[in-house]
């Protein structure tokens, strides 16, 4: 990602501001600069606040970025135009923020766009999905953006010295390896699961076992000592418990059957017995019950005779009440005629006492409705009337303090005025600094020079000494070699190859004789006695041997000071001797003196400058500030009179409290005057609708009268027919049967229960006489006496058989439990063996002691390493590597870092590194680990990078190294920017973007040296 341009609104100290990368053109190194607090960093929370709605760093919130100084109601608008793989792409991010005179905040807005066909598309408008796009887009987060966009100060420092454990936060965070944990920990969940289960199968498998029945089988006792984790034993003997067990049943059930056919038969034989003997008692008890009911027989014939003549007076009867009824009903009406004329006599008397009090209220009318008309008035000042209590307690205070910031508005323009006479149009003279800097910075670098040629002059006559002195040693080296050649030359090499070989000759004299064949030569044997003498060989052999080792050590001597020699020609040839002999550069340290006061002398002016400005800035901040409380007060002041004034014209009071109460009493008189004339009227419509009512009663009650006098007529008719047709001639007769009437329903329920009683007693007897004819009655007590005794030996006989029907069920289950428990932890013993050693590799129970995840730190560690030493070599011309410290351990380990120091052939502790070589190592750490995050994400192309390492600390020549280094990134088409305000910088990077602050907002732009 390479940026093109960054339009920044209202963000930190830029209000409106436009950065045009365009400008760094082929210069892809270039610095940062400017003062402290003006903005730098800013630069870069911009970019990734566009990207990703976040700060540069984790210490800043969203809130910290936006301008103090903004307008209230604009908002911090960040648009970052930037090209990615040859494409092109613009993201405007709007922050949230709260409106002045709002409550609620304004959210924040995102747009993201894409360069086609010559302009930019919208792609995303939504933050959600805005921010889900680019990430994909990228390919990072905004975690690791941070660490391959910018390498902030003193970050990476403390990233070389870190522990294991604060190592494994920062890299698990980078290369997300948390989700190797995750694995671990969910393989060992898993395993620790499985193993619970097989555990839990042993103990249910120990259960089963335990509770298997044996039946008291001396076989199945012996089975049942194997324990229950054999698991093949107890597979082999289970056939055996069946087999038991169904033999037992066998002659269970065979004697159930015997004595089952016994209590049937003599079963039988009770029951029989019984129901005889129950049938004869019955038939005698049902006889005697049927003569005593025949004996009332002449009783239920006179009650059929009554039950007839009542039947026959009923009809009278219900005419007799229906003209009872009658009469009593007509008594009511013409109660309630008399009790309706009353009643309408007393509502027209209400009515007309209501008209006259509805008369006299309506003479107030008048002056009520005046009151109404107030009301509506003032309606809107009343219901506001706090607010116009706060404009008469306000104005008299608002016109106080407007006086006393006019008061102090006068104070500040002339704090204004006298500082800016002060000031009298001064600038700072940075130039004048920049080219004092640069001269002492030339003056030191000559001082260098010559403190080094007076270094080198020494070194020069050191090395001349060491040429003569090896010169006279390899001289007298020489001329030992040549007298050790004379000497080896001299002696005696006859022979020698019969040097240890004595003992051979020996053996083979001993196997020969004189006169045979020689086994070596061919000729025949003439003696065997020895003629060589071993002992002068083997001194001549050993003086040779100890030439040979002294001529060797001479050679050597001699290659080492001839190639001494030629090491010391090579390095003398470096140095020249006209820098050799100019070596004065004490009047160049006076200058740089002078310089140096100089400087100080002006920079004591621009501190002086700045300062003022500063001043001059808080008193027009001041004075901005007092004019806007000016105008806002003078504004209350207006609002205040316009309010009194409206109230006053409008209610005719100058007091709020004495209005209040006005208006509360016409309220008051308005509401009991409506409430009053609504009940009187609303009561006399009442009376009026209830007399209506009671005079259509009265009309209705006498049509009702008329009409029950003629029903009574045609019923007396009726009755005097009713008695003709009986034979009756006078009411009393009528009267007495009818007296008989409540009698009715109890002699026929008597009737009807004696003829069913009867035909009962009649069918019964026929029955038992059928069930008993020619049967012999036996002794009941015996019978049921031997069932009991044979139902006693069947039950047992029954219970033995179902308990153990119970058990071998019980067994059944069992067995089939244990063979499904020991299947199951076959299969599972079988399939997660190799599961198992894994949980344990992966949990750290290894060799080295490492969890998966630590070792996936490892790899990446050493992959930034190799990444980090191919540049600290360079910077530290071969000498240093960074390494990983190898230890076993339990836990997070193998993550220290150390320095393996070429010139020592040996490793040593990363502390033991100076303050400039500890700078080199956190650098190329620092670009290493950028580079392998790249990598890791997707192979995203970040084709510029922000350097922020506090260049300020570096000597010189450290500050040389590192800037060597970061031009190596510029050879890789990197664009690359350094954050300092160090002038040194300055006279290496030609191009500069220059950060200044003028009073409360700084701008930006880029020049080149």
């Amino acid at each position: 990602m390479r940026p093109i341009k960054l339009n920044l609104t209202n963000f930190g100290p830029f209000l409106n501001e436009t950065i045009d990368f365009n400008n760094v053109e082929n210069n892809q190194l270039f610095l940062i600069s400017g003062k402290t607090g003006s903005g730098k960093t800013m630069i870069f929370d911009a970019i990734v606040f566009a990207l990703f709605g976040e700060a540069s760093t984790k210490d800043r919130k969203e809130s910290d970025l936006r301008s103090h100084f903004a307008e209230s109601k604009k908002p911090m608008v960040v648009e970052f135009e930037f090209k990615l793989r040859n494409q092109y792409f613009k993201i405007q991010r709007q922050g949230a923020f709260i409106k002045e005179g709002n409550k609620n905040k304004t959210l924040g807005q995102l747009a993201v766009y894409q360069y086609e066909q010559d302009d930019y598309a919208l792609r995303e408008s939504k933050i959600n999905s805005g921010n889900q796009f680019i990430k994909a887009l990228l390919g990072v987060n905004a975690e690791q953006f941070r660490q391959l966009f910018i390498l902030p100060q003193g970050e990476f420092k403390r990233f070389l010295l870190s522990k294991s454990v604060e190592k494994q936060d920062i890299l698990r965070t980078l290369f997300n390896s948390q989700r190797f944990e995750e694995i671990q920990k969910k393989l060992s969940d898993d395993v620790k699961e499985v193993r619970e289960q097989i555990e839990k199968r042993y103990n249910d498998l120990e259960n089963h076992w335990k509770e298997l029945e044996t039946f008291d089988d001396e076989t199945l006792c012996e089975h049942k000592v194997i324990s229950a984790r054999q698991t093949n034993n107890i597979i082999k003997v289970l056939p055996d418990f069946k087999m038991k067990a169904q033999i037992i049943r066998d002659d269970f059930e065979q004697k159930k059957e015997i004595l089952k056919n016994k209590v049937n038969s003599t079963e039988n034989a009770l029951n029989n017995n019984i129901k005889l003997e129950d049938a004869l008692n019955k038939l005698n008890e049902n006889q005697q019950k049927y003569e005593a009911l025949l004996v009332n027989e002449n009783e239920i014939q006179e009650k059929v005779k009554r039950v007839t003549e009542i039947n026959e007076v009923r009809p009278i009867t219900n005419l007799l009440e229906v003209k009872e009824n009658t009469i009593s009903k007509k008594g009511k009406v013409a109660q309630s005629i008399e009790e309706k004329s009353k009643s309408i006599f007393d509502l027209e008397d209400k009515i007309k006492q209501s008209n006259l009090e509805a008369d006299n209220l309506k003479e107030k009318q008048d002056d009520i409705e005046e009151l109404r008309r107030f009301i509506e008035q003032t309606q809107l000042f009343f219901e506001k009337a706090n607010k116009y209590k706060d404009a008469y307690n306000n104005y008299q205070f608002t016109k106080t303090a407007f006086t006393d910031l006019e008061a102090h508005l006068t104070q500040k323009n002339e704090e204004i005025k006298d500082t800016t006479a002060k000031l009298n149009q001064r600038q700072p003279d940075y130039r004048k600094i920049e080219q004092i800097t640069e001269a002492i910075y030339n003056l030191n670098n000559d001082i260098k020079q010559l403190k080094q040629n007076e270094k080198d002059k020494i070194e020069y006559d050191a090395l001349e000494k060491r040429k003569m002195q090896k010169q006279r040693n390899l001289k007298d080296l020489s001329q030992k070699r040549v007298q050790l050649n004379e000497e080896y030359n001299n002696i005696d090499k006859s022979k020698l190859d019969l040097n240890n070989k004595q003992d051979v000759i020996a053996t083979v004299q001993a196997a020969l004789h004189t006169g045979e064949t020689c086994p070596i030569c061919g000729n025949e044997i003439h003696t065997l006695s020895s003629h060589v003498d071993f002992d002068e060989i083997m001194e001549r052999h050993q003086q040779l041997t100890l030439l040979e080792e002294k001529i060797a050590t001479v050679k050597g001597d001699i290659i080492k000071c001839e190639s001494e020699l030629s090491h010391i020609e090579e390095q003398l040839s470096k140095y020249t001797i006209a820098s050799l002999e100019n070596i004065n550069y004490e009047a160049l340290e006076d200058e740089v003196e002078k310089k140096y006061q100089e400087k100080k002398k002006i920079d004591e002016e621009n501190n002086e400058i700045e300062k003022l400005k500063d001043q001059l800035q808080q008193y027009e901040k001041s004075s901005h500030d007092l004019q806007m409380n000016i105008q806002k007060k003078e504004h209350i002041l207006k609002e205040n009179e316009t309010a009194i004034n409206d109230f006053e014209n409008t209610t005719g009071y100058k007091r709020v409290d004495e209005f209040l109460t006005k208006f509360e009493d016409a309220y008051n008189q308005i509401r009991q005057f409506d409430q009053t004339l609504n009940e009187i009227e609303q009561k006399i419509q009442n009376y009026k609708s209830t007399l209506a009512i009671e005079k259509n009663s009265v009309t209705y009650l006498k049509n009702n009268l008329a009409e029950i006098e003629t029903e009574i007529n045609e019923t007396d008719m009726k009755i005097n027919e009713e008695m003709q047709r009986i034979g009756f001639t006078s009411i009393e007769q009528v009267e007495k049967v009818t007296a008989q009437a409540s009698e009715k329903q109890n002699l026929e329920k008597e009737i009807e229960t004696f003829k069913k009683e009867k035909q009962s007693y009649e069918l019964y007897i026929a029955q038992l006489k059928a069930e008993t004819n020619n049967k012999k009655l036996d002794d009941t007590q015996q019978l049921k006496e031997r069932f009991e005794e044979m139902q006693q030996v069947y039950e047992t006989a029954s219970t033995e058989l179902s308990q153990h029907d119970y058990k071998m069920e019980f067994n059944s289950k069992k067995i089939t439990e244990i063979n499904k428990i020991i299947d199951e932890l076959n299969s599972e013993l079988q399939s997660q063996q190799e599961v198992f050693q894994l949980a344990e590799i992966l949990a750290g129970k290894n060799e080295q002691k490492l969890t998966l995840e630590n070792y996936v730190l490892i790899y990446y560690l050493e992959r930034i390493l190799t990444q980090a030493n191919q540049r600290l070599a360079i910077m530290t011309g071969q000498r240093y590597q960074l390494t990983r410290r190898a230890q076993i351990s339990q836990g997070y380990s193998g993550l220290e870092i150390d320095v393996f120091d070429a010139h020592s052939n040996q490793s040593r502790h990363i502390t033991s590194l100076s303050g400039g070589e500890t700078f080199q190592a956190s650098l190329a750490l620092a670009l290493g680990l950028s580079e392998i995050v790249q990598q890791e994400s997707g192979g995203i192309s970040l084709d510029s990078m922000f350097v922020d390492e506090g260049f300020g600390t570096l000597d010189q020549e450290t500050l040389e190294t590192a800037l060597d280094t970061l031009l190596s990134l510029k050879s890789t088409g990197r664009m690359v920017g350094i954050i300092s305000h160090v002038s040194e910088l300055k006279q290496r990077i030609p191009l500069i973007l220059e950060v200044t602050t003028e009073q409360y907002q700084s701008t930006t732009h880029f020049k080149k040296q």
